[in-house]
């Protein structure tokens, strides 16, 4: 299932976000609208996949018609995971009114100690009201201290124990801050060292798409493996659908190409469509020891993420 972006606004304004190329302030203001909405659902039903719907961002609170789009999904027997950074009052307001229903939720943070004290008021409100719904997904940074405060968040609120971690990936278009080659490394010994403490609390960590497995020593990975956050390594987003209702395959991606929804006959032809155009890229890696190395394939890994590893790539048609 999709990933619907109800709005492409932000209360965040982060230097690594990988949106940058379709959020506002770079482009106009959109909000999804209820038409749209219906006619996507409409057509992801016409298709075999999973019931799954993600709503995301932009800070997908922000759009006025959130709680009725959930409210169309349950109707449909949809599971629902939202997309939010909790830090604005309408995070709180719609965890008090829609907590009884199931809904999960996927907390997109960065360490509390750069957070204002309104914030801070905000997604503490809404973690103690969500408390089990609520999982805390964050970018490791390589230049800061180790993320225990993802454990004592997590106990204290009584939070999902699963923590999903990503990497600052590029988008193709170089936008956003993204790690140099020689901080993967770096990253990955602290994501390493958070893993060994968080299964010290029963807590267990989860990857976002994109994290090469050679960023790890294979002595790291048998840690990971050991502490039951095992990775696993490669390029699987889920289509993202935007405000308009055009599909892209994701939003490191979005300048590279894209279809409205209606160009397609459901979810599973676009999903198709955008496998078949950027198979013969997959196979290009981010490094030249992807050409020999075992496991560069689409089984394995994907050689981390498709935007980082088609920057230099020319003349690229889909």
């Amino acid at each position: 299932m999709p990933n619907l972006m109800l709005t492409n606004y932000c209360n965040y304004k982060c230097s690594y976000c990988f949106g940058k190329d379709i959020m506002f302030p770079k482009n106009p203001r959109q909000t999804m609208t209820r038409d749209c909405f219906n006619g996507i659902v409409e057509w992801v039903k016409k298709g075999t996949s999973d019931r799954i719907f993600h709503l995301m961002g932009g800070e997908p609170t922000l759009s006025p018609d959130i709680d009725w789009m959930v409210a169309r999904l349950l109707e449909e027997d949809m599971h629902i995971t939202i997309f939010s950074n909790l830090a604005t009052p309408n995070a709180v307001e719609l965890a008090k009114k829609i907590n009884n229903l199931p809904v999960n939720w996927v907390v997109n943070v960065n360490d509390p100690a750069h957070w204002n004290d309104i914030q801070r008021k905000n997604i503490t409100s809404a973690l103690e009201i969500l408390k089990e719904k609520a999982s805390l997904t964050f970018n490791i940074m390589p230049d800061e201290d180790d993320s225990l405060w993802a454990l004592e968040y997590t106990k204290r609120y009584h939070l999902n124990n699963n923590i999903k971690v990503g990497f600052l990936l590029p988008t193709y278009n170089q936008t956003n801050v993204a790690l140099d080659d020689n901080e993967y490394t770096v990253v990955a010994a602290k994501v390493t060292r958070l893993a060994q403490e968080a299964a010290k609390e029963g807590v267990y960590l989860d990857y976002e798409c994109g994290i090469p497995t050679c960023a790890f020593t294979d002595e790291q990975l048998g840690i990971l493996w050991r502490c039951g956050s095992m990775l696993q390594s490669g390029c699987q987003s889920r289509l993202d659908i935007t405000p308009e209702g055009d599909v892209i395959y994701c939003l490191p991606m979005a300048t590279l190409g894209k279809k409205h929804y209606t160009e397609f006959e459901c979810y599973n032809e676009a999903c198709n469509w955008f496998a078949q155009r950027f198979a013969p890229y997959r196979m290009l890696g981010r490094r030249v020891e992807c050409a020999t190395c075992n496991l560069h394939n689409p089984l394995s890994c994907n050689a981390g993420c498709l935007a980082k590893n088609l920057i230099n790539s020319k003349n690229i048609k889909l």
